[in-house]
């Protein structure tokens, strides 16, 4: 059957939309219930309330009293889904609550949602996706037109509509809602109208009955009076409590801090959405780059649902499916044509439950959403060079948040909230200094620091010597390797200095053979770790390093992670692949969500407090040092990379390797193998804010041990060509196609 407008289509552009059904039910009560005690209709009551909640999560669902407006009805129950059997489940669980034997239902109506072929413009009440007002009274106003006016020429009716449509803007205080029958229920035409004040609706009816299109009506009885009230306010104005009972029968908004369940992480398989339902509103539920965002379903311009949307891409917008508005996911913002934003809600996850603020955010929470993007956006402007040469600008409150985050990051479902409380800021700018920190490079990664000798892996500093002319070239072939997670240019013969770690099973020489023949290494030293004293960056952003080691008391001493960290080998559990998926979620960099541990923990399938029990169990066997924050020490200040080597006797170095271990300016500290062009055999690594500092805690430290300045040297980094974490346990086919490389060169003619 074709549509009223000459086509089966309804969208914009003649493109089909999804529509939505709507269903308006009215109950009677019968008079006996009134009879009853009062505890039993209290229960009844709370029974009913019990079974129409469930629902308001599923579908729209808006209910009004007309107890005292009209004689053979109660009261009604607006409902508006997207599947017709969700009015069949719902009538389903009414009727079988203890008050269902009391309950009939005199009228219905049963309807669906077009766009009017009269009016295009997007203001006028035709629409395709409902979306109830505030308005205290509801007026329903059931009608047929003749069958002579659907014989009219659509002109002569777009004349007359357009007629009736101008005398509906002179009550901008009414809100229509026109919903369609035909074939569905009895009328052809269901219309709502919401307004605060029952004498515009009286004036507005008044007014059209002089509508030229007046003697085109056919039947537009019965009229329905409601009041709107939350169902058990509702309830109650069926008799049996007092009137201060009834004193306030608008809805009680409720406040930004209540949550409730609309889907699970399991219903989306990628980036994707969803129409939900929330205390009866529809909302959209996005997933975008694993993170979730819900905004109000209907475009502020055109008012297409959006969650029939197209995500972009590159960023978290939907683009309307009605016309070129996107909005913002983050802030409900829009492009032209729309002019007004969307509501925007606030999500977290926790397990597989997806949960969403009850009322949307407040301005003053979406204006602070809009700082931290505008910060992050502006840090990100700068070039890379930029960010490696120039120091950032940090306030007192950046470097304490620093020096939290670098050791005691907190095992926190909300650990901004935590931070907060010790910093004495709120969570929202405790997350706002995190973006901005992270975009402007001071903030490298906050993940989990694994012990990766421990896992299993086999690794080694290098030492590596190529042609001055090479050197970019050769580094770049080195970052190639997965297993490289640190690479300078330092001052010294060895010219490019990297750590090397492969996965068990994988023999460690055999990929820096490779590596050395990819380079075309002129000479190559491997200089693995034979003790560890120390390993544990932290850089104290408040105070002088140079006068650490001097002034530094008990409460100073940071842990100090050394090879007897954890429990002896022969005590600690293997790892399972239960461990393994753990790794690999939380090596990832933590989002500055609000609750960012929740979706790690939905991914794995356990509560966020069995992955803090994880944790803390791996920290016990010592596979784990810590969970922290890693800085770019260059943009947090500490300019000068120092590592100072040592020509230690073999007969002392256990003695001197713990004092160096203990200056807190030293980060790490490494007894290593000497050769006969390498004698230096204690290894610490210095960090300080100018070379000037970092010569001044080495002389401090070889006078502490006696030495002279024959016996250390200091070599610098001049240039960083990478510097992340090893990604455990994760595939990686580099060996096969390094050695494809190496075929391919010897087949070349020379």
């Amino acid at each position: 059957m074709a549509n009223e407008n000459g086509n089966g289509r309804n969208g914009a552009g003649g493109e089909p939309q999804q529509r939505q059904f709507v269903k308006y039910t009215f109950f009677a009560v019968n008079h006996a219930w009134l009879g009853l005690e009062p505890e039993f209709r209290e229960a009844h009551k709370r029974a009913l309330v019990e079974a129409v909640e469930p629902f308001t999560d599923r579908m729209l669902i808006r209910s009004y009293t007309t107890v005292g407006m009209r004689g053979e009805v109660d009261f009604l129950l607006w409902q508006v889904a997207q599947e017709l059997e969700m009015f069949q489940r719902l009538e389903t669980a009414i009727f079988s609550t203890p008050m269902a034997p009391y309950l009939t239902t005199p009228r219905s109506y049963l309807a669906t949602q077009r766009r009017s072929p009269y009016t295009i413009d997007a203001d006028e009440p035709t629409r395709t996706t409902v979306k109830p007002g505030e308005a205290k009274y509801f007026f329903l106003y059931p009608f047929v037109k003749t069958h002579e006016w659907y014989q009219l020429p659509f002109e002569e009716r777009q004349a007359m509509m357009s007629g009736h449509i101008a005398k509906g803007r002179k009550y901008p205080n009414i809100k229509i809602n026109t919903t369609y029958s035909f074939g569905l229920d009895d009328p052809e035409f269901v219309v709502g109208f919401e307004t605060d004040d029952p004498h515009d609706f009286v004036d507005l009816v008044m007014d059209l009955r002089e509508d030229r299109g007046r003697p085109y009506t056919k039947l537009d009885t019965p009229i329905f009076s409601c009041i709107r009230m939350d169902l058990p306010a509702v309830l109650d104005t069926l008799g049996g409590v007092g009137s201060e009972q009834l004193a306030s029968t608008h809805p009680t908004p409720q406040t930004e801090s209540e949550w409730v369940q609309v889907a699970k992480v399991s219903d989306f398989n990628a980036d994707g959405s969803k129409l939900v339902y929330l205390a009866g509103e529809p909302v959209a539920l996005f997933r975008k780059d694993e993170s979730f965002f819900a905004t109000g379903n209907v475009c502020s311009h055109a008012r297409g649902p959006l969650c029939e949307g197209e995500l972009s891409a590159t960023e978290p917008k939907v683009r309307c499916p009605w016309h070129a508005a996107y909005f913002d996911l983050r802030t409900g913002e829009g492009t032209r044509p729309a002019q007004r934003p969307v509501p925007v809600y606030g999500t977290r996850v926790e397990g597989d439950a997806v949960l969403v603020t009850k009322q949307p955010l407040t301005q003053e929470q979406i204006e602070a959403r809009k700082r931290r993007l505008a910060i992050a956006a502006e840090a990100r402007q700068k070039t890379q060079e930029e960010r490696e040469d120039e120091p950032v600008d940090l306030d007192a409150t950046d470097k304490e948040l620093l020096n939290l985050i670098q050791w005691n990051f907190p095992h926190h479902r909300a650990p901004w909230d935590a931070l907060g409380e010790k910093l004495g800021v709120d969570a929202e700018d405790v997350m706002e200094r995190v973006d901005r920190l992270r975009a402007e490079g001071v903030i490298r990664q906050i993940a989990v620091i694994m012990d990766t000798r421990k896992l299993g892996y086999t690794s080694s500093l290098v030492a590596m010597r190529v042609p001055e002319a090479r050197v970019a070239e050769a580094a770049e072939l080195l970052n190639r390797h997965p297993g490289v997670s640190h690479n300078y240019r330092r001052t010294h013969e060895f010219n490019i200095w990297f750590t090397l770690a492969v996965p068990p099973g994988e023999d460690l020489d055999e990929h820096l053979d490779i590596l050395s023949r990819l380079v075309q290494a002129e000479k190559i030293r491997k200089l693995p770790t034979l003790k560890l004293y120390k390993i544990g960056v932290k850089l104290d952003m408040n105070r002088d390093e140079t006068t650490l080691h001097k002034t530094r008391g008990k409460d100073d001493e940071q842990a100090i992670v050394t090879d007897t960290h954890g429990k002896p080998a022969e005590q600690r559990r293997p790892v399972t692949e239960r461990d393994r998926a753990f790794v690999r979620e939380l090596q990832k960099d933590l989002p500055t969500t609000r609750f960012p541990f929740d979706p790690i923990a939905a991914r794995l399938g356990v509560t966020v407090e069995e992955l803090f029990d994880w944790m803390r169990d791996m920290q016990q066997e010592g596979y784990l040092r810590r969970f922290a924050a890693i800085l770019r020490h260059q943009r947090a200040g500490f300019t000068a990379n120092g590592m100072a080597v040592w020509k230690v006797p073999e007969e002392i170095v256990d003695e001197i390797g713990p004092r160096a271990a203990a200056y807190p300016q030293v980060s790490h500290c490494y007894r290593r193998p000497v050769y006969p062009d390498w004698q230096y055999n204690l290894f610490s690594m210095i960090h300080a804010r100018s070379v000037e500092a970092c010569e001044q805690i080495a002389s401090d430290m070889a006078a502490d041990f006696g030495f002279g300045d024959e016996d250390f040297t200091i070599l610098y980094s001049t240039e960083e060509f990478k510097k992340t974490r090893v990604a455990y346990f994760v595939e990686s086919d580099w060996k096969t196609e390094a050695l494809k490389e190496l075929a391919a060169r010897e087949t070349q003619p020379a």
